[in-house]
């Protein structure tokens, strides 16, 4: 796992807001817009733009902003506000980004409209037109690409809305039928397999502060050699949820890592892909929180509703969460000790009845 993911701008990062009526919204686009520039602008990360929006983009007047963003600011009196500066930030992110479809080497992707499932839907619902189909198509071209290769990671750069509560999670999910595709590359194994259905997690974070903590606690998880290294991991993520004003932390609870937590993770791929490591470090910070991410269920003896819960021999209860709900459908598995302890034990599918 590399230092930083390859980062996929989200159109609307650039698209004025329009309506726009109050001197907040102005300032909140601009406001998001320079909180990337710097990330996006330098060399530490590939930063990539669908090139499926910059057309649209366009022809639907989000861009170039020409006297409009100008004229704007004068409206609310927000004089405080160099248009050139913010449209020299614009066009140099639009410039001089590569395009996802180049670095992926997917031009065109054919998918069943119905089948095609975005979550949360405000991220395609508060774009317009072409440039939603275009971002749509976008996030299927980055499905399909992790269909193929599970070591890459990527995390979509954004700025939140009204709701802001729609955002809560921080996470963008695609789900689709892949009927057709244009690969400049591996056509042979797309061939093989066509018609496919991917379902793919993508991060989000909405500005450079939020990536580097973002990045905190999966650096950490990306290094872990050992359960203390792995609980550090969750550490972090605690404190960041905490600092966020997730939880409380009178409430967290005293959390330990199994033997065999870290390699059941990695086995599963929650060590090499982003999206899955991730999930997996905020649904364990989560519980220990006590606001957990998913419904916590108990891990029974076997699959009948009325089977007792799994007990261990120091009186430990077993206990399970989704991680995932489609595919394989993964689960995270853990004790709760007498005292209150939470031991974090495994990863499995839905097929898998063991908690170790």
């Amino acid at each position: 796992m590399g230092t930083f993911p390859d980062i996929v701008v989200d159109p609307y990062l650039v698209c004025l807001p329009r309506p726009c009526q109050r001197p907040e919204q102005l300032d909140d686009f601009v406001n998001s817009l320079l909180a990337w520039s710097e990330l996006l602008q330098g060399d530490r990360v590939r930063t990539l733009f669908p090139e499926s929006c910059l057309q649209s983009l366009m022809d639907e007047g989000h861009y170039p902003y020409g006297h409009e963003l100008k004229q704007m600011a004068k409206r609310l009196g927000s004089a405080h506000i160099s248009d050139d500066f913010v449209c020299r930030v614009a066009q140099d992110l639009l410039d001089r980004t590569p395009t996802l479809e180049e670095h992926c080497s997917i031009g065109l992707v054919i998918f069943d409209e119905e089948s095609c499932h975005i979550e949360p839907e405000i991220y395609l619902t508060r774009l317009t037109g072409s440039t939603r189909y275009g971002f749509k198509h976008g996030l299927a071209i980055v499905a399909c690409f992790q269909q193929k290769n599970s070591e890459s990671s990527f995390l979509l750069a954004s700025a939140k809305s009204s709701p802001e509560e729609a955002f809560r999670e921080e996470v963008v999910r695609i789900s689709a039928h892949i009927e057709q595709l244009d690969a400049k590359t591996d056509a042979e194994y797309w061939s093989k397999i066509l018609p496919v259905g991917v379902d793919h997690s993508l991060p989000v974070a909405f500005s450079h502060n939020s990536v580097l903590e973002y990045l905190g606690c999966l650096r950490l998880w990306g290094t872990a050699q050992s359960p203390d290294d792995a609980q550090d991991a969750i550490a972090t993520r605690i404190e960041e949820l905490l600092a966020i004003g997730t939880g409380d932390r009178s409430a967290v609870k005293t959390f330990r890592v199994g033997e065999q937590f870290l390699a059941s993770a990695r086995q599963n791929a929650f060590g090499s892909r982003t999206d899955l490591a991730m999930n997996l470090i905020e649904s364990s910070a989560r519980i220990a929180v006590g606001v957990p991410k998913h419904p916590v269920e108990e891990f029974r003896e076997d699959e009948r509703p009325s089977s007792a819960q799994r007990k261990r021999a120091d009186g430990a209860v077993a206990w399970r969460t989704h991680l995932t709900k489609h595919g394989p459908g993964f689960r995270l598995m853990f004790w709760e000790l007498r005292d209150g302890t939470i031991e974090l034990a495994n990863v499995g599918t839905k097929f898998e009845l063991e908690i170790l």
